[in-house]
Formats: C-alpha cells, sequence, structure tokens
C-alpha cells in the first residue's frame, strides 16, 4: 500500500510537472513537423492480441513445444530475457554508491544487488518484469535453453552501455563453449533492454562511436580488455532481437548478423500516439513506450557519470532534456526505423475504471504469463517461419502466370 500511494504521488506530481513545463514553455517548444502518414513511415503490422490457450492445458504444451522444435530446427541454441528499467539489481545506483564507498569490501555491493533484484521481482511478479519462474517454464515448455539477463536499470546512457558490455560477455561465454559457429541467439527485451540490444549491435559491426561507447563502459568500471575477443566470437553468430515495449531511441548497426522486430501496445487509426489522454485507462495502448522517448532520462547520481553521458549524447542521441523529451513526447512514434515493427491491441481498455496499476499503464502486457504462448508464436513466425509448399492450386498459377491461362489472384 505505501508503494502503491508512493506511485500515486509520483504520477499526481508528474502530471502538474508536465502541465507546468508546457506552460512555462509556450511558444518556445520548437513546432512538429506535420505526422507521417502510414503510407510514408516504416511498415508496421498490426494484430489483436489472443489468448491461445490456458498456459499448462495440452493444446498450450503441444503448442509451446511446435514452436520450440521450430526454433531449434532453424539453429537457436538459446534464448535471453532481459528486463527494462528500474527493475533491475540497481536502479537507483546505491550498490555502486557503496562500492565507491567501500572498495575492498564487494561482497556487501553484490549482496545488495542480488537483495534488490530478488525483491523487485518478488513484488512485481510478471508486472513489467521477466521473473525467474517465466524463464522456467519458457524453457521447459520449448526444450530451448533459455536464461534471464539482469543489468542495473538505471535510467541512462552510461547504465545502459555498461549493460550491452556485460550482455556481450554473458553471449560471448556461450558462444565460445555450448554455441557453434553459424548457431543463432534469441535475445528478448522489455523497455530500455532493447537499447542494450541496440548497443549490442553498434559494438558487434564497430559502427560510427564504437570509441566512445567503448570508453563510456572502461570508465564506469568495465574491463574492455578482452571486450574485441567477445565481440569476435558474437560475429561466429547469427542473433536475432525482438523488443517488447522499447521506445524508439538509439540507432541498430545495419549489420546481417542482426534481425530485430519490436513488439507495441498500440490502439487507434494511426501509427502514433497523439496524447496523453486515457493514460489511466491505457486508452492508446503503452504509455510508458511513449513516456520513454528521448530526454526522458533521470540525471546520473554524479557528475563523473553525468559527464560520461553528456559524451554519450552525440552518440545515441539526447538522453537527458525537458525541451526534447516534451517535443518527442507530443510526436508519441510508435514505429522504429529500424527492423520490423508489430502494434498489437491488447484489448485491455478499462473504459471509465482506472487500471493504470494493474496494466503498468500498458507497459505491462508483454510479460504476462498467459500472454507467453501469443508472444512465442508472434516471434517465431516472424523469425522462424515455416517454409512449406505452397498449395497446388497456388502453384499451378505461378506455373500459368506467363502463359496467361488462369486469373491471377487479386491483391
Amino acid at each position: 500500500m505505501i508503494f502503491l500511494l508512493l506511485l500515486l504521488v509520483a504520477l499526481f506530481a508528474f502530471a502538474v510537472g508536465y502541465a507546468v513545463a508546457v506552460v512555462r514553455l509556450g511558444a518556445r517548444v520548437p513546432q512538429l513537423a506535420p505526422p507521417i502518414p502510414l503510407s510514408g513511415a516504416p511498415e508496421a503490422e498490426r494484430v489483436t492480441f489472443t489468448q491461445l490457450a490456458i498456459e499448462g492445458s495440452p493444446e498450450w504444451r503441444v503448442e509451446m513445444a511446435d514452436l520450440g522444435e521450430r526454433m531449434r530446427s532453424a539453429g537457436v541454441r538459446l534464448v535471453v530475457f532481459a528486463h527494462g528499467s528500474f527493475v533491475g539489481d540497481d536502479p537507483m545506483a546505491i550498490a555502486r554508491a557503496v562500492e565507491d564507498a567501500v572498495p575492498v569490501l564487494p561482497e556487501i555491493a553484490r549482496a545488495l544487488r542480488g537483495f534488490t533484484r530478488a525483491q523487485v521481482s518478488r513484488f512485481l511478479g510478471d508486472l513489467s518484469n521477466f521473473p525467474g519462474d517465466y524463464v522456467g517454464a519458457f524453457a521447459a515448455a520449448t526444450g530451448v535453453e533459455a536464461v534471464d539477463f539482469t543489468w542495473s536499470g538505471e535510467n541512462h546512457h552510461a547504465a545502459r552501455v555498461e549493460g550491452a558490455v556485460r550482455l556481450s560477455r554473458a553471449l560471448a561465454v556461450r558462444a565460445g563453449s555450448a554455441v557453434r559457429a553459424g548457431d543463432r541467439l534469441l535475445l528478448i527485451g522489455h523497455s530500455h533492454a532493447g537499447q542494450l540490444f541496440a548497443v549490442l549491435s553498434q559494438l558487434v559491426a564497430r559502427a560510427h562511436g564504437y570509441d566512445e561507447l567503448v570508453e563510456a563502459a572502461r570508465s564506469r568500471g568495465e574491463d574492455v580488455s578482452v571486450l574485441e575477443e567477445h565481440l569476435a566470437l558474437l560475429r561466429r553468430c547469427a542473433i536475432d532481437a525482438a523488443t517488447f515495449g522499447t521506445p524508439p531511441r538509439y540507432g541498430w548497426a545495419a549489420s546481417t548478423l542482426f534481425r530485430v522486430m519490436h513488439i507495441v501496445n498500440h490502439r487507434g487509426a494511426g501509427p502514433r500516439a497523439p496524447s496523453l489522454r486515457g493514460l489511466f485507462h491505457t486508452r492508446q495502448g503503452d504509455y510508458i513506450h511513449q513516456l520513454g522517448a528521448h530526454g526522458s532520462d533521470l540525471p546520473a547520481p554524479t557528475a563523473r557519470e553525468r559527464e560520461i553521458n553528456a559524451r554519450l549524447d552525440r552518440v545515441l542521441g539526447v538522453g537527458t532534456s525537458l525541451r526534447v523529451w516534451l517535443r518527442h513526447v507530443a510526436q508519441g512514434r510508435r514505429v522504429s526505423p529500424h527492423g520490423h515493427t508489430v502494434l498489437v491491441d491488447y484489448g485491455d481498455d478499462a473504459g471509465t475504471l482506472p487500471n493504470f496499476w494493474a496494466t503498468g499503464l500498458g507497459h505491462a502486457a508483454y510479460t504476462r504469463r498467459h500472454a507467453m504462448l501469443f508472444h512465442t508464436r508472434l516471434v517465431a513466425n516472424h523469425f522462424y517461419p515455416v517454409r512449406g509448399l505452397a498449395p497446388w492450386g497456388e502453384r499451378a498459377r505461378g506455373w500459368m502466370a506467363p502463359l496467361k491461362l488462369l486469373p491471377q489472384r487479386r491483391r
């Protein structure tokens, strides 16, 4: 109850601050360009959520096993689940402060991180979080090895870059032992975990800004002396990344090694979230996706890390800026320019009853246990589709088309 009360106070303070900021900025807020029409925007697929089967039922087990077999046949050897901001093992940088204050006793900070992550996961369960029992249930049902990846969960550039470097190390350990050259790794990330995947793609491709990213990780205390060896191991693999509710912020390196899809909770005729109206009823989908736009990062707790973030702005875009944040929130962009976006109507609009807590402001739909089968099928159908023979009628049309003997199917 105390946590819920604090959340309500924080939301009220946010609403007041937002209104005051808009009034103060007034005409000084840069004018927005007209919304890009759907025909000119990156393509997005639209689907409606359907609970295909109850978890644990015979139908559910058969379907999950079939999808797991399809993944293994496509070469997937490991699935990694990563959480988003604020649900990691050090979201408020308390353990980092302890490390700096008592560097001779790293066990204290390590224990604090473990305790924090365990308590956050215990409290939230599958509300905007992939708990251990979720990952275990997925692995048991599909027969594909699955692990969870934990990072600090701090809401700024430097923490995400550090998380991406740690992720490369975790994956390289697998790639150097259990994963053979040419195997696939499937990354599933909620919220800003998708930014870690984007940074990882830049590191693997040695994209523009590579040196700045490595230096930022070094400044956060990461050992980057063997980073290039880890990345070399990952370049032997193919990596598929599925993001859930990740705000379209960081760029993805163009690489044949990475395939990307984005799943976003969205309702509405257009591919944008035009306003914050209906926030308490999640009327237009995922409001955290909209609020986590450019400029939404919290200031880092130390001057040194704020300096690191300022340098990373040149590579990753503006991290902390009220002006930039207001502009991007108003744009309400849903579709990422990188990869394939799927806009899903989860149907969680409560109408007249506030449901922001139960739905995590529309941000929790992706991690709920009852949606595991739906999301597994969505990801498998995109990355690992069944490639069977076409029906004989369609094959006949293909053969006869040059002779114009059969009418072509209208599209």
